[in-house]
């Protein structure tokens, strides 16, 4: 047993009430061990002095002192193990584990659904019908952007929220892409809600989804990691849990079966964006560069949502009619920079707001901006929102075209 635990990087915690009990929720959000694990409130605490700079007596003195109560030592061993068996202790076992599971995802030269029955259904007929029925004007579809099926398409802004939840803001981008002659390669630009190692993970895998398998395009991908100055493969496996990219591989395979993607995990902040622009903006111009110097028709999509407001998102108060008004309003600013593509003007929005509204598509908005920057602009298509709890915390979230100026 480990004389100084420590909970690795990774787990994230929700209260929850079970059988009349207030409880404490633990997973991994990266994924190595599917199982959740409930612990007492005291418990979870507990867990959190597990920095690895306390010993077992530390931990054992802490408990005295918040409890009054003994911890003995039988407890304290019983307590580590079940975080060792769930992988949650950053140790040689979780190292190994991990080492096996990343060997074996980089092998597969696919890269499986893992929300097919979750924020999707996962059989085909199913998932067909519900993803038809959300370009319905019933259910708030009918989003084609009038007098505009003869421009050229070069980009999406679409959702990345549960699709049953944002299934009709994906609809809408989609129906664009229905309406003209679309480009044949995406390059997907998908929210990294984990850092990443040199801001960007490019993974060479065709992406599974239930009707259908959405190709990668090898030569363009192969030539982005030839011309980047970094290692774009160095995070690949944060593409094993990432949903940005999955969901909309399931829209392609239903609005553009024959379509191919190149798919890029973009994690970056605002200090990022200072401090590593020089970077940042080269790897933009690579990508617009391939864009054109290639024979297929090469478009962008961005994967991303909004603003996240409320308790679920550390805020201190639960939010009304008025805070949800408040924030889609801050985010037209938003929405009118990228109409523009003005990649300076949508930074320094998030410069002044300090990023208070946790704008999760920083970087794929980022980086699309740049890509393209004096050669389209964009018609926004829909605003929305969605709940996410019983306490009212929402996330927005938009979907937009973009056309060759």
């Amino acid at each position: 047993m480990m004389d100084y635990p420590k909970l690795r990087y990774g787990l994230e915690a929700f209260p929850v009430e079970h059988e009349g009990q207030r409880m404490v929720l633990l997973r991994d959000r990266i994924g190595f061990c599917e199982a959740p694990l409930l612990v007492s409130p005291l418990v979870a605490e507990l867990l959190m002095q597990m920095n690895g700079h306390n010993s077992l007596r530390d931990l054992q003195a802490h408990y005295v002192r918040r409890t009054g109560d003994l911890l003995f030592s039988e407890k304290l061993e019983a307590i580590l193990k079940m975080l060792d068996d769930h992988l949650f202790l950053e140790n040689e076992n979780f190292l190994r584990r991990a080492g096996e599971e990343i060997d074996r995802y980089l092998q597969d030269p696919i890269r499986r659904m893992q929300y097919a029955g979750k924020s999707y259904p996962a059989d085909a007929e199913i998932l067909s019908q519900q993803l038809q029925s959300f370009f319905q004007p019933d259910c708030g579809g009918h989003g084609a952007p009038g007098g505009v099926d003869n421009c050229r398409l070069v980009g999406l802004m679409a959702p990345h929220i549960d699709i049953q939840a944002g299934g009709p803001c994906f609809a809408f981008a989609y129906k664009a892409l229905q309406e003209t002659i679309p480009p044949e390669v995406w390059v997907i630009l998908g929210t990294g809600h984990e850092p990443l190692e040199n801001h960007f993970a490019l993974t060479l895998k065709d992406f599974e989804t239930p009707i259908g398998i959405v190709q990668y395009d090898h030569e363009f991908c192969e030539e982005l990691i030839r011309r980047a100055p970094r290692d774009l493969r160095a995070s690949e496996y944060n593409h094993h849990r990432e949903h940005t990219i999955e969901f909309q591989a399931v829209f392609l395979a239903f609005s553009q079966p024959q379509a191919r993607i190149v798919p890029l995990l973009c994690s970056l902040s605002l200090e990022d964006c200072q401090s590593d622009s020089e970077y940042l903006n080269e790897i933009a111009a690579i990508v617009a560069d391939l864009a054109t110097s290639g024979q297929s028709r090469v478009g962008f999509i961005a994967s991303v949502d909004l603003a996240h407001i409320g308790p679920r998102y550390g805020d201190h108060f639960q939010p009304d009619r008025a805070t949800l008004q408040q924030h889609t309003a801050a985010d037209l600013d938003l929405l009118k920079a990228m109409e523009s593509c003005d990649s300076q003007n949508f930074i320094d929005i998030l410069r002044r707001e300090q990023n208070r509204r946790r704008i999760c598509g920083l970087g794929p908005l980022y980086v699309l901006a740049k890509i393209l920057e004096t050669k389209a602009y964009g018609r926004l298509l829909q605003h929305s929102h969605a709940i996410v709890d019983q306490q009212g915390s929402f996330v927005t979230f938009a979907s937009m075209a973009f056309y060759g100026a």
